[in-house]
């Protein structure tokens, strides 16, 4: 993990076709001001708790926004339960996984990557940029940009993560 906080270069998630950007080089102006919502909450410390983040402060995210519970260690995608998925991402995945853990829900090498990617944001403590290509329930891939952000519940681990998830714009 040492590696991944002071790389200046993406790094794939296999077997997907998305990059892991530590350098938060954001494209969509929309994650740029949730970043820096997270930023403004975090006040100094490592990063905010759940009850800093104020749903009624960030309306036009939320068809777009999630929160994932984290079971320690964080380590899995057995470890991570969607708490909260916002409309859009119903309508993206043609599911709702509100109230679900991950686990089962995608293909296995799918399944580890992504676990494995919650487990970054939680052993780092730190936000991370996703990008790439990504294919939902059986359409065409689409170009995606994504920000994960560390919470804690009072605990002073991080045992959730707050991102926002968006189709990107064609060229």
């Amino acid at each position: 993990m040492k590696v991944l906080s002071s790389m200046s270069e993406p790094l794939r998630l296999a077997p997907l076709d998305l990059f892991i950007d530590p350098l938060l080089s954001f494209q969509d102006a929309r994650l740029r001001d949730m970043y820096a919502y997270w930023e403004e909450k975090r006040a100094g410390r490592p990063f905010p708790a759940r009850a800093d983040v104020s749903p009624a402060e960030i309306v036009s995210h939320l068809p777009s926004l999630f929160l994932v519970d984290v079971v320690a260690p964080g380590l899995s995608i057995g470890d991570f339960r969607v708490r909260l998925m916002g409309t859009a991402l119903n309508d993206l995945f043609a599911r709702d996984f509100t109230g679900t853990s991950l686990e089962g829900a995608f293909a296995e090498k799918s399944a580890a990557a992504i676990g494995k990617l919650f487990g970054i944001v939680c052993q780092l403590r730190r936000p991370l940029r996703l990008y790439g290509s990504a294919s939902f329930a059986q359409a065409p891939a689409t170009e995606v940009e994504a920000v994960l952000m560390p919470l804690t519940t009072g605990s002073g681990a991080v045992d959730m993560v707050m991102g926002e998830l968006l189709k990107r714009a064609s060229a």
